[in-house]
């Protein structure tokens, strides 16, 4: 039906008894045959009762309409003064029961067909951007930030940081005050992610910035993969939040994953918004095109009150049948995130946004860390990472005075936490390189630091369980106290 080759439809359309009217190219925006099995497109009621007389009986699973999808970076959508959460959170729950009760009839059932016709909300990043006096400065000089890192040293290698990387700092150690100090790798681990590939779909990347070259400059590690906003293979960033991203998962200084590459996936354009259709058509890419050991960044999410069974299909089907580590922003609504797609999907690495008031100004033991004010909780969340004023490559416009490849940015939401997660995951994956997508997920939980998180804000269920990066080093763990 969506060939374009009128002649081929013909040869097909014999073998398989369909008529000349079920030919419908125009109408067919996106074909899914790797992590589901089904299109997308503009299709009118006439298209979509001519769909019905032309598929076999019992071969349309569900469908569904496109929507919008968001960056997962904070802002006034995510959280709108006017909403109480918890409405929100019923809202979500009633319009997912009623999503489940419509594919459950019918004459529309059969294998997985995906055919989205109406206007479905967009997918957008869970960040707040945040314009400082070092963000629109223009370049800067890097020294001032860190220094000491030598990537040829033994491990475990030491990383000097200053304040402005205070997620760096945070992560390799278990208690407060911080020390200022990244630690990575330990005895035999390399713990710099080398060989492993993070594919980031967002809004692109600035392939050039500094962050992004190996130590010696010879090469960028960055490299794009496919942009379904232009429908090319040019991913550049204008939005600059797949860049920051980016920046935190592998950058040379600012990031966790200092040897791993990042391969850009576009499906947000200049505003930071997309639309589910191309984020599943991005999964269907990753699943066609990965080099293992892969991982998968999703900093973005839909809107509070829509659901997107298509989307959390294609997340499943990328972890359990090609697996890719996938690591999800939990959103930025200050709701269950269970409640939130496709935060809620079992298989995944739900990450929230935790935060260290004293972060700037020096921290001291027994200092309190709390959760992001606007991020999700809950029970499907399974770690929390900081993300907040996270000091990242600055890669749009309206991010800093001036970009080019030596500008840098703050930037806050749980779209900041998601790539030290997957940082983390890749240099995990160096060492392990055949591990499974649950290995992944059930390392970095295992060895997660317990309770440190204080909140009344935590959802029933929620699990205070921070990020640690050291999965090498020897250390003792606590008991968990909670799910």
């Amino acid at each position: 039906m969506c060939n374009t080759s009128p002649l081929l439809y013909r040869l097909f359309s014999r073998a398989l008894r369909l008529p000349l009217e079920c030919h419908m190219p125009g109408a067919c925006r996106r074909i899914y045959s790797e992590t589901i099995s089904g299109f997308a497109g503009d299709f009118s009621d006439a298209d979509l009762s001519r769909l019905e007389r032309c598929l076999p009986p019992s071969s349309v699973f569900y469908k569904e309409p496109d929507a919008t999808v968001f960056k997962a970076e904070d802002s006034t959508y995510w959280h709108p003064p006017d909403s109480p959460e918890e409405e929100q959170a019923t809202q979500q729950r009633q319009r997912r029961q009623a999503q489940q009760q419509q594919g459950q009839g019918g004459r529309r059932l059969g294998r997985r067909m995906h055919q989205q016709a109406l206007l479905m909300p967009r997918v957008e990043a869970f960040e707040e951007r945040t314009l400082t006096p070092v963000s629109v400065s223009g370049p800067i000089n890097m020294a001032a930030i860190s220094e000491g890192l030598n990537l040829s040293d033994p491990a475990p290698k030491t990383q000097t940081v200053d304040g402005q990387l205070w997620n760096l700092d945070r992560i390799d150690q278990r208690d407060l005050p911080l020390d200022s100090k990244y630690i990575y790798g330990a005895a035999g681990v390399a713990g710099t992610g080398k060989g492993t590939t993070i594919y980031v779909v967002d809004s692109g990347v600035r392939l050039t910035h500094q962050e992004f070259k190996t130590q010696d400059g010879s090469r960028s590690r960055a490299s794009y993969g496919y942009d379904f906003v232009e429908d090319d293979y040019v991913a550049d960033d204008c939005d600059g939040h797949g860049t920051h991203v980016s920046g935190s998962a592998i950058g040379l200084q600012v990031g966790v994953a200092k040897e791993a590459e990042v391969v850009a996936v576009r499906i947000l354009d200049c505003t930071g918004s997309g639309t589910i259709s191309d984020t599943v058509a991005a999964l269907d890419w990753v699943a066609a095109n990965h080099r293992k050991p892969a991982v998968v960044t999703l900093s973005l999410g839909i809107q509070v009150g829509s659901w997107s069974r298509v989307l959390e299909d294609a997340v499943r089907s990328l972890t359990n049948t090609h697996g890719v580590t996938v690591v999800v922003a939990s959103g930025n609504s200050g709701v269950d995130a269970c409640y939130v797609a496709p935060a809620n999907v079992p298989e995944v690495i739900s990450v929230s946004a935790s935060n260290l008031a004293s972060k700037g100004n020096g921290s001291k033991a027994g200092d309190a860390e709390d959760m992001y004010k606007w991020s999700n909780s809950g029970p499907c969340i399974d770690l929390w990472a900081p993300g907040v004023d996270i000091f990242s490559a600055c890669g749009g416009p309206s991010r800093c005075e001036t970009v080019t490849d030596s500008s840098y940015t703050y930037a806050s939401g749980t779209s900041m936490a998601v790539p030290q997660v997957a940082g983390v995951a890749a240099a995990y994956l160096s060492a392990n390189p055949d591990a499974l997508p649950r290995d992944v997920s059930a390392a970095l939980i295992s060895t997660a630091t317990l309770d440190k998180i204080v909140s009344t804000r935590f959802k029933p269920g929620t699990p205070n369980r921070l990020l640690y990066s050291r999965l090498g080093a020897p250390t003792v763990v606590a008991a968990a106290s909670g799910p």
